[in-house]
């Protein structure tokens, strides 16, 4: 609980992070669900042990998709929530600490925000995680859609402009408790991004995108960069539909090096192993 502006702020409860509803219990989701117990077992802590598996899932899954076998909360959620699910286990493996989903989360315009995967589970949030994950083969559900699929850039936008209009939000509203506390924030001068990097909580977005053709990677990569004006960091994992022939046969697509998921993976754990050796009582 906290105030704010006069009022009590409710925040909900932390709740230890776990395999998303949607993965756990759809019959479309089995290959995700599956792939996401095999990583449990595995014990993970890098990216580079579990690309072949996520790639498979996904290969999979899709398939599923294609097929119609998978309904429209999994396409909507599926994917997505797979990958952050995944992700938040290398987090934990590698910086050897609980995540956790919190609600109710204030931030400085908008009064409420849910978040999957944060840390610490008590007091102001330090960390958060969002993952994203765009691009879909041709499934009964978009007939008219091109053979091979669609684009992976064709849905970045949105997710992008609002995965940066949290982080500015919470970042505010985190400089405002330090103002509330007598402790200083630093000054935007004129230059936000400079401002958002030097305030918590740390921020990371991850993209993992299905793309079919050179100029969709290339939409993808610009916008990923766009992303990393709001955000501390963006991982991108892309991966190419192999031909309209077999548009859920999948190959890794090459990003610039600052933007490649394992690099930006082993840095957010360097940034979750500090914060929790300031926290030593939130693990």
């Amino acid at each position: 609980m906290g105030r704010r502006k006069g009022r009590t702020v409710m925040t909900a409860p932390a709740r230890l992070r776990s395999i998303s509803p949607q993965v756990c219990n759809s019959p479309g989701c089995v290959p995700l669900k599956a792939a996401y117990e095999q990583a449990v077992q595995l014990g993970p802590k890098t990216w580079d042990e579990v690309e072949k598996l996520f790639l498979l899932a996904l290969e999979q899954f899709d398939a599923n998709v294609a097929a119609g076998i998978a309904s429209m909360g999994d396409l909507q959620n599926g994917k997505g929530d797979f990958f952050n699910d995944l992700l938040a286990l290398l987090l934990e493996n590698c910086a050897g600490v609980r995540l956790y989903s919190r609600g109710k989360v204030p931030g400085l315009m908008i009064p409420q925000h849910n978040l999957d995967v944060t840390f610490p589970a008590r007091g102001s949030i330090e960390f958060i995680l969002e993952a994203k994950a765009v691009g879909t083969p041709r499934h009964p559900g978009s007939p008219k859609q091109k053979p091979i699929g669609r684009a992976g850039s064709a849905d970045l936008d949105k997710r992008v402009k609002e995965v940066g209009f949290k982080t500015i939000d919470l970042k505010a509203e985190f400089a405002r408790i330090m103002a509330a506390k007598g402790e200083a924030p630093t000054s935007i001068s004129g230059d936000l991004t400079g401002w958002l990097r030097s305030v918590k909580p740390r921020s990371y977005l991850f993209i993992a995108a299905r793309v079919i053709s050179d100029k969709d990677l290339e939409q993808v990569i610009r916008k990923a960069q766009h992303a990393e004006l709001a955000s501390d960091a963006v991982g991108v994992y892309a991966f190419r539909a192999e031909s309209v022939g077999q548009p859920t046969r999948y190959s890794p697509a090459k990003v610039p090096s600052n933007l490649e998921l394992g690099r930006v993976l082993f840095r957010a754990c360097q940034e979750l192993t500090a914060i929790k050796r300031a926290r030593p009582g939130d693990i």
